[in-house]
């Protein structure tokens, strides 16, 4: 009866972690279903951070496609190891950064940290947090100088609901793109990476494109190798991206002068982290 109990109390905390989901196996998990190579052991992460959440986000049956928003297979099948299993939310938004953006607000939500999720639109440097758009406010894309801009209008009562919830990321994916997030992270050291940082190109609306990092395993001599997932335009499923070298789906982190993905290339540079992991 005391085993019971307990296992009752683990699935609910599971459940609770990736609060889109109805029924949550952690057996059917990144840390689970993806095996560190020969002479790597998977980095142990802490409860309750970012990097854990992360690593045991939920996958979708094995060999499953990547599909489009609209319910379409994408066009290559041989780019992804696995796909996660996160759902749309609004039509083409999900894309590469937003399902970042997405990520790390579930992520905030699911420890009772909402009100630390804050995003910048491209046009702006200011960000909009989730603090105030609960609290009635929303904002109003205006000229200024011949620019975009935006201000805040007083529209609706408290509202603190998970469908309010996702109504504030459907309205930061509309806005948001690779410059405002590379903006709103901070550089990090491209060898000291960890799970939960991103490499980013930011660039102008519809250029650029964003990988996460979201399991990582190191060796005993000290190489460390990392799982990469990304969306992508048209938004899709997001997915583990597959390498092209003998440890596929694993990356190195000590990449050289370029992180090939098989879609977009990147640069130390471009390597970026959250404030708080």
């Amino acid at each position: 009866m005391r085993y019971t109990l307990l296992l009752i109390l683990v699935v609910a905390t599971q459940h609770n972690s990736y609060p889109w989901m109805d029924n949550y196996d952690p057996a059917f998990s990144i840390s689970n279903c993806i095996e560190s190579p020969p002479g790597f052991s998977r980095v142990q992460t802490k409860a309750g951070t970012f990097e854990h959440w992360l690593q045991n986000l939920p996958l979708m049956p094995e060999d499953s496609p990547v599909r489009t928003w609209d319910g379409g297979q994408k066009s290559n099948q041989n780019l992804h190891s696995a796909v996660v299993d996160l759902d749309f939310i609004g039509k083409n938004l999900q894309q590469c950064i937003d399902v970042i953006i997405r990520l790390r607000a579930e992520y905030l939500w699911s420890i009772g940290e909402a009100d630390k999720v804050a995003f910048s639109y491209t046009c702006c440097k200011e960000k909009i947090a989730w603090s105030k758009w609960k609290n009635g406010w929303r904002t109003r894309i205006v000229k200024r100088n011949g620019r975009d801009a935006f201000e805040w209008i007083k529209e609706a009562e408290y509202d603190d609901s998970r469908k309010n919830f996702r109504k504030y990321l459907y309205d930061i994916m509309m806005y948001a793109g690779t410059w405002s997030l590379s903006e709103n992270m901070y550089k990090s050291d491209p060898l000291e990476v960890k799970i939960g940082d991103a490499y980013i190109q930011g660039g102008a609306p519809g250029y650029g494109h964003g990988v996460l990092i979201v399991d990582m395993a190191e060796s005993a001599d000290g190489e460390k190798i990392m799982l990469l997932g990304q969306g992508f335009n048209p938004a899709e499923n997001f997915n583990i991206l597959k390498s092209v070298n003998d440890i596929s789906p694993w990356f190195r982190v000590d990449f050289g002068e370029r992180l090939d993905t098989p879609q977009w290339s990147f640069s130390k540079e471009h390597a970026r982290k959250f404030q708080l992991n």
